[in-house]
């Protein structure tokens, strides 16, 4: 029987994270390029953010998401990783948490 250590590491981060980004970042995508997403937002939140606001978070989001997979390409290259390209997309559609399942992997990696 392999120890749970043993097994090898997935780029994908567990379920619940991976709903809380797509609900998330889905709404702030939807509210920042749909007019009816936008009205109804509005009329939830009583005004209180605008839609430039929600837009420049949107695009700061996106923004570190590439970044983000950038670093996890190069660190998983660099690794002697297998795929380092689906480690860069996975950090590009979940971010943060995969880049502690890289370093598990790289950790992984060079113990064997």
């Amino acid at each position: 029987m392999a120890r749970r250590s043993d097994k090898p590491v997935t780029p994908r981060p567990g379920i619940l994270w991976r709903l809380c980004v797509m609900g998330g970042l889905g709404t702030m995508i939807a509210v920042s390029v749909d007019d009816n997403a936008w009205e109804a937002f509005d009329d939830a939140t009583g005004g209180t953010v605008d839609r430039d606001t929600i837009r420049a978070a949107t695009g700061a989001t996106v923004g570190l998401h590439v970044l983000e997979a950038l670093i996890s390409w190069i660190i998983a290259r660099r690794a002697g990783l297998d795929r380092p390209r689906r480690w860069a997309l996975s950090t590009l559609l979940w971010g943060f948490p995969v880049h502690r399942r890289l370093r598990k992997a790289r950790r992984m990696e060079l113990a064997a």
